[in-house]
């Protein structure tokens, strides 16, 4: 008897990708912070990391909706689509198993 694998959901994949670019966006949110506050002190900045805060504070925010938007449409379609992932995983592994069983067993 053939053991059925797990099913990959695709939407698995789309929610591991945005999850990581999600983190990525809110790390530079807080880095922004950090180096905005740092500035306000008066410590001397280097043009490159300014034009990372601009960059940032204009588009962060934006970016950071758009993520979630992604992460919440993905889990829901996830968690709608698992059974028929799940179901069509079965129907391979029982498909499998018929043809071997038709066939005989290689040698």
């Amino acid at each position: 008897m053939a053991s059925i694998s797990k099913p990959t959901n695709p939407f698995y994949i789309v929610l591991l990708i945005a999850g990581v670019i999600f983190v990525v966006t809110a790390c530079s949110y807080l880095v922004m912070t950090i180096k905005g506050r740092d500035a306000s002190l008066g410590a001397q900045e280097d043009p490159s990391s300014k034009r990372f805060v601009e960059i940032v504070d204009r588009y962060g925010f934006v970016a950071l909706m758009v993520e979630l938007g992604v992460l919440a449409g993905a889990t829901f379609a996830a968690i709608a689509t698992d059974e028929y992932w799940t179901r069509r995983a079965e129907r391979e592994a029982q498909q499998r198993e018929s043809d071997v069983g038709d066939e005989g067993p290689i040698r």
